[in-house]
């Protein structure tokens, strides 16, 4: 089992190196925000690129999008990790676009969890967390091809911001993987939905996720929702924009009700405001 997913994560990671041409209405969203954690929107000037050569963006992954006016836009996730202040990008050997990456802030977030349990789990739980995250690793990459009407996303839950995406975690004073998604706090019970059409391609329950769902939008865009009290979706159903998934909850590890709202784009997890028309 666990050769068959590393197999796949290398599969469907190569693929999403090669360019795409989307025939997307349009190609201007999500708007340009380049820093560590965001996405550059880049329009070529020149429709008449030659997109047979190799593009290279140093190495990242990326969508190639023609708009209906036979405009070209790049659009390339960019890592937590990225340390360079700008991103060069070519084909071949020449450099045809040097884009600026802003230096973002992301501050400190330091929780305390008296479940033990939860901050260091027991040898008897480790085989099912090494499981569970090889199978997030696998479905983050997943890759479908799809003709997307549009990227702008509703909020999945009315409540209040209570961790923003890339924050640099300590949990009972040691340092912890940066936050990857975006917490909203509610009250138990509230409605989660959709923020774009998909399909379900997970509904289970994670060790640290809790009760967790995950859609694919197409395109590379994957976006899951964690600690839910309940789950009202099934494995491989299709879901409308807008359409209740599940309910807030505090399954998993969690310090209260809240919604866990991750949003990836090629397999790279980006801020989930980059999605929505105003921040929250």
């Amino acid at each position: 089992m666990n050769k068959f997913f590393l197999f796949f994560i290398a599969l469907i990671t190569s693929c999403t190196n090669l360019p795409l041409i989307e025939k997307a209405s349009y190609c201007s969203f999500p708007v340009h925000k380049p820093y560590p954690g965001g996405i550059v929107n880049y329009r070529f000037m020149n429709s008449d690129i030659d997109l047979d050569k190799k593009l290279i963006a140093e190495g990242l992954k990326y969508e190639v999008c023609r708009d209906s006016n036979s405009s070209i836009n790049l659009l390339v996730p960019i890592p937590l990790t990225f340390e360079n202040d700008q991103l060069k990008i070519s084909f071949s050997n020449e450099l045809i676009a040097l884009i600026d990456i802003e230096n973002k802030f992301y501050r400190e977030s330091r929780i305390t969890i008296k479940n033990q349990d939860l901050v260091k789990p027991p040898d008897s739980m480790q085989k099912r967390i090494k499981e569970e995250y090889i199978k997030g690793i696998a479905l983050k990459n997943i890759f479908t091809y799809q003709n997307l009407k549009e990227r702008e996303m509703m909020i999945p839950v009315t409540g209040i911001k209570s961790s923003e995406f890339g924050v640099r975690r300590y949990i009972n004073g040691q340092p912890r993987n940066r936050h990857t998604g975006l917490d909203i706090a509610a009250d138990e019970g509230v409605s989660v939905i959709a923020p774009l059409s998909g399909k379900v391609i997970l509904a289970d329950s994670f060790f640290y996720k809790g009760n967790v769902i995950y859609i694919d939008h197409g395109n590379g865009l994957i976006t899951s929702y964690s600690h839910l009290s309940k789950k009202i979706v099934t494995l491989g159903q299709s879901v409308s924009k807008g359409q209740t998934l599940g309910f807030v909850g505090s399954t998993g590890r969690v310090t209260g009700p809240h919604l866990h709202w991750e949003v990836f784009f090629l397999g790279i997890p980006v801020n989930p405001e980059i999605f929505l028309k105003e921040e929250i």
